[in-house]
């Protein structure tokens, strides 16, 4: 009998916010993959490091480049070395920082192994932008609001897409996000921002002004824009 693939999101950074299905899952599979991409073991890992104690590992490096045929490549070794797992008949969970469903890696790996006929099953996790929006005590959207989430790195469409109604998220920004503070200056919105969100070294600004005083950026850092019209709900 086939293994399964579980690709379990790990949430955004407290081990805390793990999910008890998640937990559970990674119990039960005798291999945990993790992604790596640099120095180190990564954020997964050591979210879930104390549940790994007797696991099978299996270090997954992608290519964190914006060449396709080169990233096409590196998901294309890991499908392999997790059904090198598959057919022995071990059940592999592969872990990722916040939900696989939004921005992850796995997925690109997933549709590969589901492709070749073997079963998988997703694990939903907490997003950062979730966990940043509870932090900063304010809701991503109420009533009938729309939300955008915007990955701005490589984003050609960046302002027509905050112009669009409603509220937004801005993910995988980096360097750019200074650009795109400036672009919601001359908008009339609330920005809040968050940094390493449920992270050490967890930074929250409640405006763009607040931020620019300290200003950090990279990965984990991500931005809160509210523009839609409050209303007050009348209770009789």
């Amino acid at each position: 009998m086939k293994g399964k693939l579980y690709g379990i999101g790990v949430g955004p950074g407290d081990p805390e916010l793990l999910t008890l299905k998640a937990v559970n899952t990674i119990k039960k599979c005798g291999v945990i993959a993790y992604p790596k991409t640099g120095d180190g073991k990564g954020v997964a890992f050591s979210i879930t490091e104390e549940y790994l104690i007797e696991k099978e590992l299996l270090e997954c490096r992608f290519a964190m480049v914006m060449n396709q045929e080169k990233l096409d490549e590196a998901r294309l070794v890991v499908a392999n070395d997790i059904i090198h797992f598959l057919n022995q008949g071990k059940d592999v969970g592969f872990i990722t920082l916040g939900d696989p469903t939004t921005y992850s890696t796995y997925m690109y790996v997933h549709e590969i192994i589901t492709e070749r006929g073997f079963n998988a099953e997703i694990i939903p996790g907490i997003t950062s932008y979730a966990t940043a929006a509870a932090a900063l005590g304010t809701a991503l959207c109420e009533w009938d609001e729309a939300l955008t989430i915007i990955p701005v790195q490589n984003n050609e469409n960046i302002d027509g897409l905050l112009d669009y109604p409603g509220n937004k998220v801005i993910m995988k920004s980096g360097k750019h996000l200074g650009h795109v503070l400036d672009k919601l200056k001359r908008r009339e919105c609330e920005v809040k921002i968050a940094s390493r969100v449920s992270m050490e070294g967890q930074r929250l600004y409640n405006s763009i002004e607040e931020y620019e005083k300290s200003p950090e950026t990279g990965y984990f850092t991500l931005a809160i824009v509210k523009t839609g019209k409050k209303r007050t709900e009348k209770h009789g």
